[in-house]
């Protein structure tokens, strides 16, 4: 020990507290790493004007679907309007 910590301290502090900035920078980047690695890409949004927003009443409409559900049941559409910002979803 170079005297910057005391015993007393130092048999108290985590294990977090124990690493060093390099150590924790590392930490840091695998765990951002590791996120991009578990996102779901993000699907790309179509616009309709056949979707009609339940709140402002404009036709402007960005959407994208996905398979929530079994198989066997209908894709879930996610819709968000592009005029009012609402968002809602129907199967």
């Amino acid at each position: 020990m170079d005297g910057k910590i005391t015993a007393d301290r130092f048999v108290t502090m985590t294990q977090d507290e124990l690493k060093s900035a390099e150590q924790r920078k590392r930490e840091n980047e695998l765990q951002e790493e590791n996120m991009k690695k578990a996102q779901v890409p993000m699907a790309e949004k179509s616009i309709s004007d056949a979707l009609k927003c339940g709140k402002c009443g404009q036709k402007k409409v960005s959407y994208t679907q996905a398979q929530t559900r079994s198989a066997d049941e209908p894709m879930t559409t996610f819709c968000e309007c592009t005029v009012c910002g609402n968002r809602w979803k129907f199967s």
